[in-house]
């Protein structure tokens, strides 16, 4: 029977931004245990679990991308 819906720990983890280790360390402490590989393949439910984590972790990235693209534009428009 095949899994449902599972992906890298790596692309979770760019997805985050978080460490391999917070990940492990958080998941570990949840009772969860899994490789601390990059490579290691996480669950549905596991994905689930460090979203409701790491949530604000990954909008405070995409806010700060936000905030440098604005910075990068307002560059640009001084320039010429």
């Amino acid at each position: 029977m095949a899994e449902a819906k599972t992906m890298r720990l790596n692309k979770v983890l760019r997805e985050f931004n978080i460490s391999l280790d917070r990940a492990v360390e958080f998941l570990n402490s949840q009772g969860h245990e899994i490789e601390a590989r990059p490579t290691t393949k996480i669950s549905g439910e596991l994905y689930q679990v460090l979203s409701d984590e790491f949530q604000t972790d990954k909008s405070k990235k995409v806010e700060a991308k936000e905030v440098g693209e604005e910075k990068r534009k307002e560059k640009e428009s001084l320039r010429l």
